[in-house]
């Protein structure tokens, strides 16, 4: 005797079986692909904080060697005025000094205090050491150029420079006068996610 397949017992998957799986294949792409962003914003704010460092240190090697910090009250963008001096384009020259872009190179060539291949930067390196670097931007990991200001008005009380990345979100609010970025300034809501190096 000749059994015929029962339609009912066939092998397959059902509709809701299909959703069903598809439904988990989803959550565990979107818990890994929430895992694989959390890591790479936190790679790129480690990137911010060193790169930070290390401009630092390059300030602090400029400070040495000329006796203050690049100046930032003139009409150049700051962070043009950040590359230049960090490039050993922009010095302190002079009785009373006076802060400029050096027009010939003294002898022994330009001294740069950064390393430009360790940063990411927009504009042009000159070919030439003897041309100056006009528009170039040290910039984040985000794009956006590292925020720098130093006595930029007779209001300026503080010691020192200010240096962050904008973080994430690219915003952040004006510096007050005083040139001072307390922990009142730093909560403010485009300031929240910036990132410095005391952090």
């Amino acid at each position: 005797m000749k059994l015929s397949p029962n339609n009912s017992d066939r092998a397959g998957f059902t509709l809701v079986e299909i959703l069903i799986v598809m439904g988990v294949i989803v959550f565990l792409a979107g818990i890994t692909f929430g895992m694989t962003s959390g890591i790479l914003s936190a790679r790129m704010k480690s990137i911010a904080k060193s790169e930070i460092a290390l401009i630092s240190i390059a300030l602090s090697q400029f400070h040495a060697e000329y006796g203050d910090y690049p100046i930032t009250e003139d009409e150049e963008n700051n962070a043009i005025t950040l590359s230049k001096a960090l490039l050993g384009w922009k010095i302190f020259e002079g009785r009373p000094a006076k802060f400029i872009d050096r027009s010939k190179i003294p002898y022994g060539g330009v001294k740069a205090l950064i390393n430009p291949s360790k940063f990411l930067y927009e504009g042009e390196l000159p070919i030439s050491a003897e041309e100056i670097p006009s528009n170039v931007r040290l910039i984040d990991p985000w794009g956006q150029a590292y925020v720098y200001a130093y006595k930029e008005s007779k209001d300026w009380n503080n010691y020192s420079f200010v240096l962050y990345s904008k973080g994430p979100d690219k915003l952040d609010s004006p510096l007050p006068k005083e040139g001072v970025s307390n922990l009142a300034y730093r909560n403010l809501d485009k300031n929240i996610d910036n990132i410095y190096l005391e952090d």
